[in-house]
């Protein structure tokens, strides 16, 4: 599979999923889009679908055809969105928005291409200010820079929007990047829990026959626990800004478990940045 394809997928499989975070923790964001009723899918010829549903102020994000329909998703790409097993609604859209590649995808989330729209005429007015003042502010919050960081609010969503994106980058690299599918079977039957101390954000992979599911959350009793001490240190770590053997010894980073499973999604994570430099770009619609 091309770079492009591979990047498409994390758009919209791991970067779009941030969508549900800033609409329940910001609440500028929520009440922008709290009165809106919408299901927006995203269809790449050839390629993955996804969907990104506003009901009630609340926003869900899947893949496939959309809520309350099969959304499986794409043949090799195992896992689904937390939110996509909990939907219900129709399963048709109210737009329907249309790329004719990849990499016309890509253009869009960077900021420099638009979609195609091929459904729902009517709702135009809701993608061109609501849903894209909405993207705009994710990506604020994953652009940082030192003087943001600086801002303890911010530095919570950053590092919980960068903490969702790699969770969700791992099965698609695991599907498709050539370094990661030889990987797979370092993530056996089990659950790998990341939290930030003390009170989260975290996430969860749970390892299967199946593949690896992402979960926002932590999961309990998992087989591998990797524990960081602090919201900076978290940021840290997942910048690479932090000497992970070193921060082992001092206790900031604190592993328990199957480590084997650690070690190999530490590997997974390292690709990440391949695709999605500095960290994501999110969509910027007609």
């Amino acid at each position: 599979m091309s770079h492009d394809s591979i990047r498409a997928r994390l758009n919209l499989y791991a970067v779009l999923p941030n969508l549900e975070d800033v609409v329940r923790d910001d609440p500028q964001m929520r009440a922008l889009v709290g009165a809106a009723r919408v299901t927006v899918k995203f269809l790449v010829a050839g390629g993955p679908t996804a969907w990104v549903r506003f009901a009630g102020g609340v926003c869900t994000v899947g893949r496939g055809s959309g809520p309350g329909a099969n959304g499986a998703g794409a043949a090799g790409d195992p896992a689904a969105s937390s939110a996509a097993s909990s939907a219900s609604s129709s399963a048709t859209p109210s737009v329907i928005l249309s790329f004719t590649s990849a990499s016309h995808l890509n253009r869009m989330f960077e900021g420099t291409g638009s979609p195609i729209p091929l459904w729902g005429f009517n709702h135009l007015g809701f993608l061109r200010h609501e849903f894209t003042e909405l993207s705009d502010r994710m990506a604020y919050y994953l652009a940082p820079t030192d003087e943001l960081l600086a801002h303890p609010g911010y530095l919570a969503m950053n590092t919980q929007l960068t903490l969702n994106t790699a969770a969700f980058a791992v099965p698609v690299l695991l599907a498709h990047d050539p370094d990661c599918i030889p990987l797979r079977h370092g993530l056996t039957q089990g659950a790998v829990v990341i939290k930030v101390l003390p009170d989260g954000p975290a996430v969860s992979l749970v390892c299967g026959a199946s593949g690896v599911l992402p979960v926002k959350g932590a999961l309990s009793h998992p087989s591998a626990l990797v524990l960081l001490r602090d919201l900076p240190t978290a940021n840290a770590f997942l910048s690479g800004k932090l000497d992970t053997f070193a921060a082992a010894v001092t206790g900031e980073v604190q592993l328990w478990g199957r480590i084997g499973m650690v070690d190999t999604l530490a590997l997974v994570l390292d690709r990440v940045p391949k695709y999605l430099t500095p960290a994501a770009e999110p969509a910027a619609t007609a």
